[in-house]
């Protein structure tokens, strides 16, 4: 985890008092004060993400053959839900967090009117099957739904701490009938949680952006005094953490994907991961909870330059944040395909992020845009599925997917231009995937090929035009 941070460290990283602790937390890279932060520098600083700790060795990758699907899974489907969607108009736990640089803008409410969403939080239209199935015919071949956010708000009967659907809802379990409905369509099942819990350390924590100016902010957003966090009340923590993965781990049969997203102190110690593959000995687990694991996770963004491991980029595909908005304005599917093709290239997963309602239903439209993604998929999925990683931007102008003698190149539907593949050998031919149309191309300097092909005739989410030689 890299050196211990002292108090300091700890203050300027932005990392909320009581909320990890310091020992044992390696520092987060923030951009100094007063420098642009993104969300996700934002966030990650608040919970305690940090930079791969790429000294450490003391992390061994899976080499287990059950594990081995991750590497060309290619898409996902992130799931985002909790008590915030009663609401509609704040994302999933930020939205109690006053002055956050990257969203100066957002409606936000105290953390105590967040917490008593969850007396109106009833997700009586809840059918995970339907979500599924919709992801499984858009090339979906895994899921990860939120178990608990940083809210604190068990999405299972906890026998650990006080904030779940043991203390509300009856004590309904909405993590099973998402396990059973994976299994169902024959998905990898994930589940994410998050360590830090603000709904324990309220009196440990300011609600208060740590880099904003002013005093802590207490659970109304009232200025606060912050009490210490003492030895008991962080083993408390430790055992509410440790109980929580073992009950997701223990509870519900076979776990592919373990998502953590934040740490806390002695977070090595008390989820060793020697523990958590004993439990799940084919688990792939990623590196938010001891800044190393099986896969790196850029979010919001896609790499610079293509890793030399396994690697997922997590993306909403909602307009707004993780969490769900009334205004249910999703991106074209153009827009995840283009995301995707781009992930393909390098050998990546795209874990693309929905947010169900209140009530467990999914909007129509977004319905409709995954029924475009499965049409896509139908004629397009070999492109995705079946192909290795393509020489990009190193040998074409755009991103490309190989399978023995063909690739596999993929055109925006608004891009004009020509496309340009270089270092290469005359092909015998160049068509459009989907209609075997022929494609326009000339082959110059003896390895340099330039195809034209034709916008109208092109899908009009993703053209792929397939360059064959013999």
């Amino acid at each position: 985890m890299g050196n211990p941070m002292n108090r300091r460290e700890f203050l300027e990283a932005g990392l909320s008092a009581g909320l990890l602790g310091v020992t044992g937390c390696a520092a987060a890279r923030v951009k100094p004060a007063g420098g642009a932060l993104s969300t996700a520098e934002g966030q990650h600083a608040q919970i305690g993400v940090t930079e791969p700790a790429k000294a450490d060795t003391w992390f061994v990758r899976t080499t287990h053959p059950e594990a081995q699907w991750f590497a060309k899974a290619r898409l996902g489907l992130f799931i985002h839900w909790g008590i915030s969607s009663v609401h509609g108009g704040i994302d999933i736990s930020w939205g109690m967090i006053k002055d956050t640089p990257w969203d100066t803008k957002g409606i936000r409410v105290t953390p105590n009117q967040y917490w008593a969403l969850a007396d109106r939080f009833n997700p009586d239209k809840y059918d995970p099957r339907k979500w599924l199935a919709a992801a499984k015919a858009m090339g979906c071949r895994y899921a990860v739904l939120t178990t608990r956010h940083h809210d604190g708000y068990a999405m299972w009967p906890s026998r650990y701490g006080n904030f779940s659907t043991r203390t509300h809802l009856g004590g309904r379990d909405l993590i099973r009938p998402y396990v059973e409905a994976c299994r169902a369509e024959s998905l990898k099942v994930g589940l994410y949680f998050s360590p830090p819990d603000w709904h324990y350390a309220r009196r440990h924590m300011s609600f208060r952006y740590a880099r904003a100016e002013g005093p802590p902010l207490g659970p109304d957003h009232q200025p606060t005094k912050l009490l210490p966090s003492t030895p008991e009340y962080i083993a408390e923590q430790q055992r509410q953490v440790r109980g929580q993965v073992e009950e997701l781990l223990t509870n519900y049969g076979r776990i592919d994907v373990m998502w953590f997203d934040g740490s806390f102190p002695g977070a090595r110690e008390v989820i060793p991961v020697e523990w958590v593959r004993k439990l799940q000995p084919q688990i792939v687990i990623n590196p938010r909870l001891w800044s190393v694991g099986d896969f790196e996770t850029p979010e919001c963004k896609m790499p610079q330059q293509r890793p030399a491991g396994w690697w997922e980029t997590c993306q909403i595909w909602q307009n707004g944040g993780w969490g769900y908005s009334s205004r249910e304005q999703y991106r074209p599917t153009a827009w995840v395909l283009d995301l995707l093709a781009r992930t393909a290239t390098w050998g990546g997963n795209l874990l693309i992020n929905i947010s169900p309602r209140p009530d467990g239903s999914l909007p129509d439209s977004l319905y409709a845009k995954m029924a475009e993604g499965a049409a896509w998929m139908k004629t397009h999925g070999q492109a995705i599925f079946d192909a290795d990683p393509g020489p990009y931007p190193e040998q074409c102008s755009h991103p490309v997917t190989v399978d023995g003698k063909k690739w596999y190149v993929f055109v925006p539907p608004e891009y004009t231009g020509a496309v340009t593949l270089k270092n290469v050998s005359r092909p015998a031919s160049a068509t459009l995937m989907g209609n075997g149309q022929s494609v326009a191309m000339a082959f110059a300097d003896d390895d340099t090929l330039t195809i034209l092909p034709a916008t109208p005739h092109r899908d009009k989410h993703m053209g792929v035009v397939v360059v064959q030689w013999s």
